[in-house]
């Protein structure tokens, strides 16, 4: 009966258990003595803390804390299940980008979630029952009682975390399931509030480091304008064309006879076409991409880089090296412009100008902004304004309708889809990259007439994946292996995105599919090498015209030292499963030992991250 009466017992039982609940979720971990070790300390001290300074109303304290943790272990366990990463307390920064993603995140949600709440049923059930017999609550234990377990519970927490603050975290969910969640979470707050690295980059150090990044990777240096189709598209102007959602799979591929991409297929006929590129992008993911192909830079991982910049930051990379050119920068998004911070974004990567919702207005609107058709047509007249000033110009157009969950309306479903394909995820995302192709198609229309096409440098490339996570269901599975001919559909295929470049009068001739390993920091190089721009700072990219091994690294949707080498794509060990390997030409490697196969890469890659975190707060500051 004491339990009932205290609330220090009462609400202490309740917490465990759904830390319980929410190791199980996260890390599968069922054992409960992980859960006492690690997270029964800090609900201790927590509740200890209570005791002996509120002496009033504690009911309040407790009910608070109890759906502040509630509502967290909720949000954690659908962030989990949307993004498959475990999420840090940067995250909930991000609360106001929600909407981008909430139809298919409420998709996520089932009855079981919602356990984390149940508590509150009994409790009211149990104030309906004090009211009714009358009986005392909160059993009062004494104050030297409640002052020994908080001490108790300080050296636990204590020990646990000077024990494990100095390991590198490489990976936030084991690093959570094998140190705490909360205790992880401190941790990570305390590697982000000590010091910065000291730093001394200049010129001479910089292009020392850029040497040691190339051989890291497997490449011999070559001068940059000694690389093979340096200056071809020199002083023309650029169109960088970002397609929301893009991943590679649906370029060439047909559904009963029906191309999905087919402008983009005739398209890449004349191009260069690089087959095996891939993300890169960190929690920012469609502004971290914007950030990385304009600077061929690593992100932060879990902070999204606009949220550390400020309008004043000078970042090197696209937009200022051609401005230096004597170029006119600009950026079109048919997306507020608020949004992910791009209000300090876009003056920190130096564009002149962009444009946003203001602009577009509310056209055509499908799903969070006007469609690409509209889209394409407001960014053509500006396109043509900036033509008409003689200046070459680079624009970085940014589509935005094949956004999830990508539903489209009857008049722009351009598939006649098989009646199994209906109502599905992967039916409905093939609907949305046929539309985003039948409008860009348009687009190049315009660009050709208006004779832009031929004074232009034209590229295009995928943010990120759409088809991913547990939006994907038993049936989406099976569409998409029988999409990709029976194989099974891999992280591979996830974040495989096209990367496809055109330089009319050159391309037409010299354009072949290139299977170069790439990505998104691979864009910039490889673009200003084209257009016969060297940059003039250390970036981590390289060009992929010239260049044939690779080591990249992916944060926050992989564990840190995840990495894709000329063979495989390499995942360490998290707390769900062991070390994965998946090989990148659909063969598989047959290793005894992958960890120990990868291990110098790994070690190779961290490097590289070492030089990338205080650089870029180098360049920022």
């Amino acid at each position: 009966m004491h339990m009932i009466k205290s609330y220090f017992i009462f609400y202490t039982i309740v917490i465990v258990l759904k830390f319980i609940g929410l190791r199980a979720v996260l890390f599968e971990d069922y054992n409960i003595w992980n859960t006492l070790w690690y997270e029964l300390s800090f609900v201790l001290f927590l509740f200890a803390i209570i005791e002996l300074v509120q002496k009033k109303s504690k009911i309040v304290s407790y009910l608070f804390i109890d759906l502040l943790l509630s509502a967290l272990f909720f949000g954690m366990t659908i962030y989990e299940r949307y993004f498959e990463t475990m999420p840090t307390f940067y995250d909930l920064g991000q609360l106001d980008q929600v909407g981008s993603v909430s139809e298919s995140i409420f998709l996520l949600i089932g009855p079981n979630d919602f356990l984390f709440f149940a508590d509150f049923l009994l409790i009211a059930v149990l104030f309906c029952l004090r009211m009714i017999w009358k009986y005392p609550v909160n059993h009062q234990f004494a104050s030297k009682t409640i002052f020994a377990v908080l001490l108790v519970s300080i050296g636990i927490s204590a020990s646990n975390f000077f024990f494990s603050k100095h390991e590198r975290i490489l990976d936030q969910s084991l690093y959570s399931y094998e140190n705490g969640v909360i205790n992880a979470q401190l941790i990570k707050a305390y590697e982000e509030s000590k010091a910065p690295k000291e730093i001394d980059f200049g010129p001479e150090k910089e292009d020392e480091i850029f040497h040691e990044i190339m051989e890291l990777k497997g490449n011999e240096p070559i001068p940059y304008d000694q690389h093979e189709f340096f200056g071809v598209a020199e002083n023309r102007n650029l169109i960088l064309i970002q397609i929301e959602s893009l991943q590679d799979f649906v370029i060439n591929m047909e559904l009963n006879g029906q191309e999905i991409t087919p402008n983009i297929n005739e398209w890449v006929k004349e191009s260069f076409y690089f087959t095996d590129v891939f993300q890169q992008i960190g929690a920012g993911n469609t502004a971290d991409a914007e950030f990385i192909v304009n600077t061929s830079l690593y992100p932060k991982g879990e902070t999204p880089v606009p949220n550390v910049l400020s309008r004043t930051d000078k970042l090197p990379g696209l937009p200022r090296m051609l401005r230096d050119k004597g170029y006119h920068t600009a950026t079109f998004h048919a997306d507020e412009v608020e949004y992910w911070n791009r209000t300090e974004l876009y003056p920190a990567l130096g564009f002149d100008e962009y444009y946003e919702t203001a602009y577009y207005g509310d056209d055509d609107t499908i799903g969070f902004g006007p469609s690409d058709g509209v889209f394409y047509e407001k960014t053509m007249r500006k396109l043509r304004d900036f033509q008409a000033s003689n200046e070459p110009f680079y624009a970085h157009v940014l589509s935005l309708t094949s956004h999830t969950p990508f539903e489209m309306p009857a008049d722009k479903e351009y598939l006649d889809l098989p009646e199994r394909y209906e109502g599905t995820l992967i039916g409905n995302y093939l609907q949305s990259v046929r539309y985003a192709d039948e409008a860009l198609g348009e687009f190049f229309d315009d660009l050709k007439e208006s004779g832009l096409w031929d004074e232009s440098i034209i590229a295009l490339y995928g943010d990120h994946s759409g088809v991913h996570g547990r939006l994907v269901n038993s049936e989406d599975v099976k569409l998409l292996n029988e999409l990709l001919g029976g194989r099974p559909y891999s992280l591979v295929d996830r974040f495989n995105l096209p990367f496809i470049v055109g330089v009319p009068g050159v391309t037409e001739i010299e354009g072949k599919a290139i299977d170069h390993i790439g990505g998104q920091l691979d864009m910039m190089p490889t673009i200003t090498n084209l257009m016969g721009v060297e940059p003039n700072y250390l970036y981590f990219g390289h060009n992929l015209l010239q260049y044939e091994h690779n080591l990249l690294g992916m944060r926050y949707y992989l564990p840190t030292g995840g990495l894709f080498n000329d063979e495989a794509l390499f995942i360490p060990k998290t707390a769900k499963r062991d070390v994965r390997v998946y090989g990148l030409r659909e063969e598989p490697l047959q290793l005894e030992d992958p960890k120990e196969y990868f291990e110098e890469d790994v070690n190779n890659l961290l490097k590289i991250y070492d030089w990338a975190d205080p650089y870029l707060d180098y360049l920022i500051n």
